[in-house]
């Protein structure tokens, strides 16, 4: 567990110093790119503030019944918090509820712990509901807010947190990162490519299925734009259960984002930007819209293929 990415080393000394100083903030908003960390980052701290007996270098000892507990995921003092499976909003009852556990005095540990994330899947009522026990936490206890958008929460909300970045470490140390991470014959740059720098996310790209649906998406792309695919068909394959929708969706989004920049090095980025030269930007700015629409929808029950569909037939109609 006490396995701190190399790139979270500043934070990690930053939040040590603190917690020697009986500083912790109450609550931390851990903010950057998707597939940074910051999960791992919330978790290794979270063992750390729970810890009965800590080590000399800062981290859990991994071997309390505190520790023990956190290991088999029972820890009676920590509340993790996300949208329930096949949903992507926060609702509002199981904030209230964190809320009210929140307030009752630690069992085992000198103080509660709570990861929320993402802090941006919670809406207005969710989020208001979190409003006071900002402004007035119970005790000894650390609200730990886990976020990829950090502009989409209330300005309340990121006001009463101490803030902490994780941005995308640079592309030299993520490579060898992922080098040491990777099976032998697997490309770091091709990962990492797919993951858009971010290397937790690309490790979890890694694999031959994932990596030939991204080149095959590109082929399928050129050609219904080409009018030699038919968009239905492709639709059926991108709904493959063997595949994430949410990526798939979020691969064309990037695409999309390089074409607008005109940041179009690569073969395929050149052979797309060049059959959509006739299309105005303002139509691609729509589709972007309508990606980012569909993202949050694939996150839930939506039947994958139909909305494969209507992005699909959209995209054919920039021929």
């Amino acid at each position: 567990m006490n396995n701190i990415l190399p790139w979270q080393q500043k934070n990690w000394e930053q939040l040590q110093q603190q917690l020697n100083l009986q500083r912790v903030p109450h609550a931390l908003l851990l903010h950057g790119p998707e597939g940074t960390g910051k999960g791992l980052f919330a978790s290794i701290f979270a063992q750390r503030l729970l810890c009965t007996t800590p080590q000399e270098d800062g981290f859990s000892c991994g071997s309390c019944p505190s520790c023990k507990l956190f290991a088999a995921a029972t820890h009676p003092d920590l509340i993790s918090l996300k949208p329930d499976e096949g949903k992507s909003i926060l609702a509002v009852d199981q904030v209230r509820e964190m809320v009210r556990e929140f307030a009752f005095t630690p069992q085992i540990s000198a103080r509660k712990v709570v990861i929320l994330q993402p802090a941006e899947s919670m809406n207005n009522s969710a989020a208001n509901s979190l409003l006071k026990t900002l402004e007035e936490p119970p005790g000894e206890a650390v609200l730990m807010l886990i976020s990829h958008a950090p502009a989409r929460l209330l300005p309340t909300i990121r006001s009463r947190c101490q803030q902490r970045a994780f941005p995308s470490p640079d592309r030299t140390q993520s490579l060898q990162w992922l080098q040491q991470k990777l099976e032998q014959g697997m490309s770091e740059e091709a990962v990492l490519q797919l993951a858009e720098g971010a290397p937790l996310k690309a490790l979890a790209l890694a694999n031959p299925e994932q990596i030939q649906h991204h080149q095959q998406m590109g082929e399928e792309l050129i050609n219904l734009l080409s009018g030699r695919a038919d968009p239905i068909r492709v639709a059926i394959r991108w709904s493959d259960k063997k595949l994430d929708p949410s990526i798939t969706l979020e691969w064309l989004q990037q695409w999309t984002t390089q074409i607008i920049k005109g940041d179009t090095q690569s073969p395929l980025l050149n052979s797309l930007a060049s059959k959509l030269q006739p299309v105005d930007h303002k139509q691609l700015f729509l589709f972007y819209d309508k990606l980012t629409a569909a993202i949050a929808l694939s996150h839930t029950p939506v039947n994958k293929e139909l909305l494969f569909e209507g992005i699909l037939l959209d995209w054919s109609r920039f021929r």
